[in-house]
């Protein structure tokens, strides 16, 4: 049974999101669950969202630690695959993977976290393009385009790979970069970090307007479908002449959240909203005042 303080915060928590247009969610776990590893810890973190009110949680790359490829996802985890998706499901939370460091080595793992998704009813399976880091970035770039259409033409997904912008300078990811390889595959979309986007830029986020200029900038690339279902990370971050170095608390960070919430609204921006932050639901739970402040 909720207490009636959860369902205090439960209830305008899940007007922030009713106000601001968009599921706010958190990535790999909780503060008592840093990294989910098993699936008691998944069903632990979708009640802990379900008790306070948030909507989305990624899951990371670690819970499917002992998934190689389709055939292990069948014999050992399917029916606990199954278990998450139906409680995310009761519970309204939608479920996301990510897999950010892909080796050069990565079809298989890229096919086996496609069926995972599958298997999951999945929003998106949000990977880098940064896995063929040894080449140049034009024929590292034309590598990736030909790879995720080889991979979504085979496939044929029901959802759709989110390309994530990346925070070294060394990097594929640029938002240049990110909206150039959704533009020309099938089955892609483009996934806004804007910590990825200041840190590579050496704090590039000083401004509203410069939220407004990539918002602008993908909308016109990625077209009304994105406005309508966008995908964003948001943290605090460290960074240096090559890019980001670190990820800090958000009250720690040079980066301002109400730019983006008041570019979000201004944009009618629809979707989900990720915070990765060292406290986790904690830190939301915290700043609820000032989110709702940001909204209204």
């Amino acid at each position: 049974m909720i207490a009636m303080y959860d369902m205090m915060v439960r209830k305008k928590m899940l007007k922030i999101q009713e106000r601001l247009g968009m599921r706010i969610g958190i990535s790999g776990g909780t503060s008592k669950i840093p990294v989910v590893r098993n699936t008691q810890n998944v069903l632990e973190v979708l009640e802990e969202l379900y008790r306070i009110g948030l909507r989305a949680f990624v899951i990371p790359k670690e819970y499917f630690a002992d998934i190689g490829n389709a055939t292990d996802l069948y014999k050992t985890k399917y029916g606990d695959l199954i278990k998450i998706k139906d409680i995310a499901g009761k519970y309204g939370i939608e479920l996301s993977l990510t897999y950010p460091d892909l080796p050069e080595k990565h079809d298989e793992i890229i096919r086996t976290f496609c069926t995972i998704a599958t298997v999951m009813d999945a929003r998106t399976f949000v990977i880098q393009p940064t896995f063929f880091p040894r080449m140049p970035h034009d024929q590292a770039t034309k590598l990736v385009v030909h790879k995720l259409n080889e991979i979504t033409n085979s496939m044929r997904l029901k959802f759709k790979i989110g390309v994530e912008a990346t925070g070294k300078m060394n990097q594929v990811g640029t938002v240049e970069d990110v909206l150039d390889i959704v533009d020309r595959t099938a089955g892609t979309e483009p996934i806004l970090n804007w910590a990825h986007i200041h840190g590579r830029g050496s704090g590039a986020l000083r401004s509203q307007s410069d939220f407004k200029r990539i918002i602008e900038k993908t909308r016109s690339v990625a077209g009304p479908g994105w406005v309508e279902d966008a995908f964003m990370f948001f943290s605090g971050v460290t960074y240096g002449p090559s890019g980001e170095v670190g990820r800090i608390p958000m009250d720690k960070a040079d980066i301002n959240l109400e730019f983006l919430i008041r570019e979000v609204m201004g944009a009618n921006i629809h979707g989900t909203l990720v915070f990765e932050d060292p406290d986790k639901e904690k830190w939301i739970v915290k700043n609820m005042e000032k989110l709702a402040d940001m909204v209204r």
